[in-house]
């Protein structure tokens, strides 16, 4: 192997995957998300002012794809997710948009994992769904 074909290799293979954005209607917001990996599955989500793309760029989401099924979402108003205008879209529907994810994957419970305003919806979301976590993990 030549020195650049050595270099190229090493690049490719440090690099990390790129997940393919995909999208789910959640009560007519268009909700972005990045599923990778299998086994058990795990919802993160982002804090306030970030999106899905703070798990990627830390290694969070690929070194949790090794061992289970990892999906992450922008929160509505963040990211690459619907943006609506009015605020009564927010609050509860914020926590409901995970719920929606979950139904359209066919997940019925999930290790959920939020950070600050993730933590905060996810908080809410225990105690109205709590049939549908796994655990919870809530940081920031």
């Amino acid at each position: 192997m030549t020195r650049l074909t050595t270099f190229v290799a090493v690049v490719l293979l440090a690099a990390p995957a790129h997940a393919q954005d995909l999208y789910v209607d959640s009560a007519g917001v268009r909700i972005r998300y990045i599923e990778r990996g299998s086994g058990e599955p795990v919802v993160l989500l982002h804090g306030n002012g970030g999106s899905l793309q703070g798990w990627i760029d830390t290694g969070i989401a690929a070194n949790l794809a090794r061992d289970y099924r990892v999906i992450a979402l922008d929160a509505r108003g963040h990211g690459k997710s619907g943006k609506p205008r009015d605020p009564a879209a927010y609050g509860q529907q914020m926590g409901l948009d995970v719920v929606r994810l979950m139904d359209q994957l066919g997940i019925a419970r999930a290790h959920l994992v939020g950070y600050s305003m993730g933590a905060s919806i996810l908080g809410k979301l225990v105690t109205t769904h709590p049939d549908r976590f796994l655990t919870l993990t809530m940081g920031g």
